[in-house]
């Protein structure tokens, strides 16, 4: 696809979010000691709500999910990490350009250990690597405590109708495909993480939202606070 010379400028800025976040990606896996406290404001673990930033923080008892086939494979069972019963995403639901999703299955893994972030990063990312087709990522809390997870999901708004092909080569650039836009809303659009993306859906919607080219980016929380 041939990028517009009108979308050269943002081309070259969004580039170099894309660097950052990967080199932030990276360090988010890996880092050792990388806590945080509640005084911290996180520059990484957030996400935008109305132009305001709300602040996370790791929660290592739980992390997200998603697989091909609703099962877990022996190897995690033996680690006597839990989980709950695995959920379809409907991802079959949506469609964008007359291409429809695929349906993964979703589950919430709980850890009995107490872990510290260095051990928790770890583990997701040894679970990753033993399984390249799923789809994992943190949970977290935010200042009360509150549980909140992250889907494979996460949501962009245009500023313009004309910015639809740059969101397009955006989310190819950092692995994320469009399953669907709005069609009440038409600057609203929902994409997913695929297994090869190397942001999740908190990152990927940050990275959208950061960037200054899009009016909102904002992950899929699922919140126990939102429940209530």
């Amino acid at each position: 696809m041939n990028i517009k010379n009108d979308f050269a400028p943002q081309i070259a800025k969004q580039r170099c979010t894309v660097i950052t976040l990967c080199m932030v990606c990276a360090m988010f896996f890996a880092a050792a000691g990388c806590g945080k406290n509640k005084e911290d404001d996180s520059p990484y673990y957030f996400y935008g709500l109305e132009g305001e930033k709300i602040y996370l923080w790791l929660n290592t008892k739980y992390a997200f999910l998603s697989a091909k086939e609703p099962q877990l494979p022996v190897d995690i069972m033996q680690r006597g990490i839990g989980a709950t019963v695995f959920r379809p995403d409907y991802a079959e639901l949506r469609e964008y350009k007359g291409i429809r999703g695929t349906n993964r299955y979703w589950t919430e893994l709980s850890f009995d250990n107490d872990l510290t972030e260095k051990q928790y990063l770890e583990l997701l990312a040894d679970i990753k690597r033993k399984n390249e087709d799923f789809i994992i990522a943190p949970y977290f809390k935010d200042k009360y405590d509150n549980k909140i997870g992250i889907s494979n999901f996460y949501y962009v708004k245009l500023k313009d109708e004309k910015d639809e092909e740059l969101l397009e080569q955006m989310a190819e650039q950092i692995g994320s495909k469009i399953i669907r836009q709005n069609s009440v809303r038409p600057l609203w659009f929902t994409l997913i993480v695929a297994e090869s993306s190397y942001l999740n859906a908190l990152e990927s919607a940050n990275f959208f939202y950061e960037s200054g080219l899009f009016a909102v980016g904002e992950p899929d929380l699922m919140a126990d606070i939102l429940n209530k």
